[in-house]
């Protein structure tokens, strides 16, 4: 989890390594409507790395966040597509160059990688935060590693964060050290602009 404002020069670093900590729920949760108006397959949130193509893994994601959202009466985050861009570079770059941090050898820290997106562009204030996991196994899984993400307060306190409007997700289905088992790894943004 790391966080920036324009206003306040914070960055807390407090990755997790899911595979550590998190525990699965049952599929059939989905079913009898912890995710209403997510259209995805019940799998998906369970799926293991390499079960269902990233793109599903990412949406099922994001359902899950957002249903932790709207559990406390909070409005759902939209996706936005630079906030993307930049999660979907981050996490490549996690996996490609084998390092698990917020801040990137090649790209910097995330706010220069958000910014170059152009997602801050001419915006009088903003806030920006980043939540990154991974997983081997089922501890890869969507639903671990939210279940993961709300379980540590930092992580958890940007998911449902009040001034967050809209994110991004990147997700790759492999680990960012060699691990010889099937993994994913997991980067979200989160943004507000005025």
């Amino acid at each position: 989890m790391a966080r920036k404002s324009r206003h306040k020069s914070l960055l807390i670093a407090a990755t997790v390594c899911i595979a550590l900590m998190a525990v699965p729920t049952s599929a059939s949760a989905i079913v009898r409507g912890i995710l209403p108006n997510c259209i995805i397959a019940r799998a998906a949130a369970s799926a293991l790395p390499r079960e269902a193509p990233t793109v599903r893994l990412g949406r099922a994601a994001v359902c899950l966040l957002n249903r932790a959202r709207i559990a406390r009466g909070m409005p759902r985050l939209r996706i936005n597509p630079r906030l993307s861009r930049a999660a979907r570079r981050h996490t490549r770059d996690m996996v490609r160059h084998h390092y698990f941090s917020h801040t990137s050898p090649r790209s910097g820290e995330m706010t220069a990688r958000i910014k170059r997106t152009g997602y801050l562009g001419p915006a009088r204030s903003w806030s920006i935060g980043e939540n990154i996991a991974w997983g081997a196994s089922y501890m890869g899984s969507p639903r671990a590693i939210v279940k993961a993400w709300m379980r540590s307060p930092g992580h958890r306190n940007n998911i449902l964060n009040p001034a967050f409007r809209e994110m991004g997700i990147g997700v790759v289905a492999a680990a960012p050290s060699r691990t010889g088992t099937p993994s994913a790894t997991y980067t979200t943004n989160f943004g507000y602009r005025h």
